[in-house]
């Protein structure tokens, strides 16, 4: 099998069909939080359990005053819609990546000024489950302490206006248990 090298900064394409359709509870939806001037918040939506650990913390932010969540389906792939409107035009985005691939937040940052990004990565700050893929491996109640736990660190840090971006931060790898210190979330 030959080898694949990959330069560290190539950037790549991917096309998506467009289509004239909205969704029209995402519609409402992104007028309300655009008027509200809510600060959108997306998360990994990897398949395993750093992705759901990204998701559930995502959620609790967003029940928080002053966030809702955002669709990034909308946002990658239906540009005109309302929703997508609101996540460009907001001045400031909350990513919880679930672990130092970084995936939202390398796409967001070509639709969105990275200087509005506020970028965290869930695993550097749980620093559990490096090795894990499945969601059922790790029981519910602790999947929700854990996303807690994140959900606090991340809210704090915002509240101190500490930045957080891929450039800033240790993270634990994915294919590594090692632990390391984190810059901004630790």
């Amino acid at each position: 099998m030959k080898e694949r090298k990959v330069k560290t900064n190539d950037v790549f394409a991917l096309e998506v069909t467009s289509i004239d359709k909205v969704c029209n509870a995402g519609e409402i939806y992104g007028r309300q939080c655009q008027k509200e001037a809510k600060i959108p918040v997306f998360s990994c939506e990897g398949g395993c359990i750093k992705g759901e650990i990204a998701r559930q913390t995502a959620n609790l932010i967003a029940k928080e005053e002053g966030f809702a969540r955002a669709c990034h389906g909308e946002l990658f792939s239906v540009p005109h819609a309302d929703l997508a409107k609101w996540v460009r035009e907001a001045d400031r985005i909350v990513i919880i990546d679930g672990c130092s691939l970084f995936c939202h937040s390398r796409i967001a940052e070509n639709i969105i000024s990275k200087e509005k990004l506020a970028i965290f990565d869930a695993l550097s700050i749980h620093r559990k489950y490096a090795d894990l893929m499945d969601v059922d491996d790790v029981p519910e109640n602790e999947r929700k302490k854990t996303a807690r736990k994140v959900a606090d660190t991340v809210l704090a840090n915002l509240d101190e206006d500490i930045p957080c971006c891929p450039e800033q931060l240790s993270s634990c790898e994915c294919t590594s248990s090692v632990k390391t210190e984190s810059v901004c979330c630790g």
